[in-house]
């Protein structure tokens, strides 16, 4: 029998930029910030947990996380969200075909790659992080989210 693995969400020492970010009411928050400086740990992946768990004036409230690449984002999010998001709050296991978490409240957190930026359409998102976003195709943002 294996241990299930510790909730990965540890309190963390905010520096300002963080705590600027955490605190943000901006519809679009763009951080210029270098390798392990926490955006993604903050932003990535424990701001969008909370808005799924809290989810929005609308039912079904769906969220995305994304990287260049999926392989990428599966390797950035999917692991740490596992383990960040309690089994209860969920309706089911988490989807592994997909990279998709279902809550209880009927948000969905959805791991994306955004080397095909045109499968991103068609769903009416509530919020998402692009990650890694230097090194997405630059028509990534105005043409497809």
């Amino acid at each position: 029998m294996t241990d299930k693995p510790k909730i990965k969400f540890d309190p963390l020492r905010y520096h300002p930029e963080q705590a600027r970010l955490w605190t943000s009411q901006a519809r679009f928050n763009v951080v210029p910030a270098g390798r392990r400086s926490g955006k993604t740990e903050i932003v990535g992946k424990r701001k969008v947990i909370l808005r799924a768990m809290a989810g929005t004036r609308f039912s079904d409230a769906r969220f995305f996380v994304a990287a260049p690449t999926r392989d990428q984002a599966k390797r950035i999010y999917w692991n740490d969200l596992k383990r960040m998001v309690p089994a209860h709050l969920l309706t089911r296991p988490p989807i592994e075909t997909e990279l998709k978490l279902q809550f209880i409240n009927g948000s969905e957190i959805h791991v994306l790659g955004m080397d095909k930026p045109e499968r991103i359409e068609g769903t009416p998102w509530d919020g998402g992080v692009l990650d890694e976003y230097g090194n997405m195709k630059k028509e990534t943002w105005p043409e497809h989210v």
